[in-house]
């Protein structure tokens, strides 16, 4: 049996929250948050690092879609990351409904951590985990 891993990325303009899980225990962790450029390009420099330490077989991108399962702004960015993903690494991309994972994962670090506002660069890392953590409830593979 081979055991793959996979990264699952909650991407925003500022951060992006990373997260890895593998095929043996389906459990999803949040590893590490990037902080983008300044002008607002992303930090490929520091993702590279992250996906050549842990060798993916797969990505998993959240995609932000509003309440209606309408695409919005954030979409087309998580798209065009995917997209870039998949062209720079040759690996594949698979896009899962990322609606709330935000504020689930603020609600869970609030209640966890015990303060009044969690760390944003806490909460992407959470919400990579949830996304990637229901690509891996929600989808067979092998």
């Amino acid at each position: 049996m081979t055991i793959k891993t996979y990264l699952g990325f909650d991407v925003g303009t500022k951060r992006t929250g990373v997260a890895i899980a593998n095929s043996l225990t389906s459990q999803a962790n949040g590893i590490d948050t990037v902080i983008h450029n300044k002008d607002g390009s992303t930090n490929w420099r520091d993702l590279e690092d992250i996906i050549k330490q842990h060798d993916p077989n797969a990505f998993i991108v959240g995609l932000p879609l509003d309440k209606d399962n309408k695409e919005q702004e954030m979409t087309f960015i998580a798209k065009s990351f995917g997209r870039k993903l998949e062209e720079r690494f040759n690996i594949n991309v698979f896009f899962i409904d990322e609606y709330l994972s935000s504020s689930e994962a603020k609600n869970q670090l609030k209640w966890h951590y015990a303060h009044k506002n969690a760390d944003r660069g806490d909460v992407d890392k959470r919400s990579a985990e949830l996304i990637l953590q229901t690509w891996l409830n929600e989808t067979t593979h092998d």
